[in-house]
C-alpha cells in the first residue's frame, strides 16, 4: 500500500466516521492550548537562549498570587481569584510574547508534536532578506514630507 492510498484512506475514514486523526487537527481545543501553554512557559523557563531578565516575569506573576495586598482582595467571592488569575495568566502571557520568538516557536512545534498536533506555520518569510528582517525607516521630520510634495 502506497502513502497516497494511506492518505485516501484516511480522508475517506474521516468522511465516513466524522473524525479526524489528531495529527491533521491544526488547532487544539482550549484546555489542551491553555496545558500546551503552560508547558511552554516550562520550556523557556530551562532554555538558556531566553535571556535571563525576562525569567522573573513568571516568578513576579506567581509571588502576586502569594501576595497579602492584591487589586481585588480575595474576600470578595469570586473576584477575588479571578485578578489573580488573570494577573498569572497575563504574566506568562507576556512573558511568551517576550521570549525570543524562534525559541518559542521551536518548542511550540516540539509540544504540539508530542500531542500530535500540526506544527505551526511561520507567518513571515525572512530568507528574502540579509538580516532579520525588513528594513524600516521612520522619519520623525514632517518637513521632509513637505518637500517631497514640492
Amino acid at each position: 500500500m502506497t502513502k497516497e492510498d494511506n492518505d485516501n484512506m484516511e480522508i475517506d475514514s474521516s468522511l465516513t466516521t466524522g473524525k479526524q486523526s489528531r495529527a491533521n487537527q491544526k488547532n487544539p481545543g482550549f484546555l489542551r492550548e491553555v496545558w500546551q501553554q503552560i508547558r511552554l512557559v516550562y520550556y523557556l523557563l530551562r532554555d538558556p537562549d531566553v535571556p535571563f531578565y525576562l525569567k522573573f516575569l513568571p516568578f513576579l506573576a506567581f509571588l502576586y498570587l502569594l501576595w497579602p495586598l492584591d487589586i481585588v482582595t480575595d474576600i470578595v467571592p469570586v473576584m477575588g481569584q479571578l485578578d489573580d488569575m488573570a494577573i498569572l495568566l497575563a504574566g506568562l502571557k507576556v512573558f511568551i510574547e517576550l521570549a525570543p520568538p524562534e525559541v518559542t516557536t521551536r518548542h511550540l512545534n516540539t509540544i504540539r508534536a508530542k500531542d500530535g498536533y500540526a506544527p505551526l506555520e511561520t507567518s513571515q518569510d525572512y530568507a528574502e532578506y540579509d538580516d532579520d528582517g525588513p528594513t524600516i525607516i521612520v522619519d520623525p521630520d514632517p518637513k521632509s514630507l513637505k518637500d517631497d510634495e514640492k
